[in-house]
């Protein structure tokens, strides 16, 4: 199973109503037939793969490589959650973080399940995202798809406004899970290879265990703060921000990206600082590793996954056939499968676009 991020253009307006109605109801008929045929894990997995998540919005209508299909895919399956008593859940959206945290505590509240675990695990997904992978995109929307089981999976999507595209970041959430130890193991990027800042890696432990060492040494940050060694805190730390610290005392590096105010430029600048100071230095390998928008069939500038897209492609087909949906929205389901998938035609025309 793959999760990560897919990177899509940029494009605007919205999806027509008799569109959205129809993508709530296919979406809530599919998942009520993958729970039946394999749990909410079944879902919660899915929803984690990039390569499947794709599919599933293409198939319910959306456009292949729109942006706005993780919006409108993630609305929809929401708003036909909403209606099906099924033991999963989706909380978020576009909105402020505290409606977002708002609506987990009223899933876990009906799911009998502890909120402050998926709150922990949701803000802790959008800091690692946002501020630990610094790869230039700001996370703009959140979504957590959470089951009765304590299953969760995050999926949220940043916007890069100088390249107009838009990233998607996949999460498959389980107990133990540390959201620092490359989270998002199979990262799609339109520009995989850029100098990237990637403190949620194993490759950056001893930067971010030399970070917390600066914040408790006995000099404290007011030292480096202050222009002595330093050559990165004082143009980039803010006084008020140091006192915040300060008073919290992170004993974690979750802890520290979980700090009011903590951003990526501070994060930054205290990684800098550490890597300095302790010569702990930081991995600035870009985390992503594949592209829908580049892979091709030459190989160029690397070969698809025919045996991944293929998978995906015949499960979705299964699931399709296997449902109650009028025959007539089968066929335009299927239709839309086979002219938006990547396996039309020979395996040897395989492509994305």
């Amino acid at each position: 199973m793959l999760s990560g991020t897919a990177d899509l253009p940029l494009h605007w307006g919205r999806a027509p109503e008799w569109l959205y109605r129809r993508m709530v109801m296919l979406s809530g008929e599919i998942v009520k037939l993958m729970i039946d045929d394999g749990g909410t894990g079944e879902v919660i997995k899915k929803i984690s793969d990039p390569y499947w998540f794709q599919a599933f919005g293409s198939v319910l209508g959306f456009d292949w490589h729109s942006s706005g299909l993780t919006t409108v895919t993630m609305a929809a399956l929401k708003e036909a959650l909403l209606k099906e008593e099924v033991g999963l859940k989706l909380a978020g959206g576009k909105g402020e973080s505290g409606t977002i945290q708002n609506e987990i505590n009223t899933i876990a509240s009906n799911f009998n399940l502890s909120s402050d675990y998926f709150r922990h695990n949701s803000a802790l997904s959008a800091k690692v995202d946002g501020t630990a992978i610094q790869d230039g995109y700001a996370i703009y929307q959140h979504w957590m798809l959470i089951s009765e089981k304590k299953e969760w999976a995050v999926v949220q999507q940043g916007m890069n406004y100088m390249n107009k595209y838009a990233r998607r970041y996949h999460i498959m959430g389980e107990d133990n899970k540390n959201l620092l130890q490359d989270p998002n193991n199979g990262i799609a990027a339109v520009d995989p290879g850029r100098h990237v800042l990637n403190l949620a890696t194993d490759q950056s432990a001893d930067n971010r265990k030399a970070t917390l060492e600066l914040l408790s040494s006995g000099s404290g940050l007011d030292y480096w703060v202050s222009g002595k060694p330093s050559l990165h805190l004082e143009r980039f730390f803010d006084k008020r921000l140091l006192r915040i610290i300060n008073s919290v005392s992170p004993s974690t590096y979750e802890e520290l990206l979980l700090v009011k105010g903590m951003g990526p430029a501070a994060v930054r600048a205290l990684s800098l600082t550490a890597s300095l100071i302790y010569g702990a230095r930081p991995s600035w390998k870009d985390p992503a590793i594949f592209s829908f928008a580049h892979g091709g069939k030459d190989g160029v500038p690397y070969p698809v996954n025919r045996d991944v897209y293929e998978s995906t492609i015949k499960y979705l087909s299964e699931i399709i056939e296997g449902s109650s949906i009028e025959q007539a929205y089968k066929k335009k389901m299927l239709r839309k499968l086979s002219d938006n998938s990547w396996i039309k035609g020979a395996p040897g025309t395989l492509r994305l676009f």
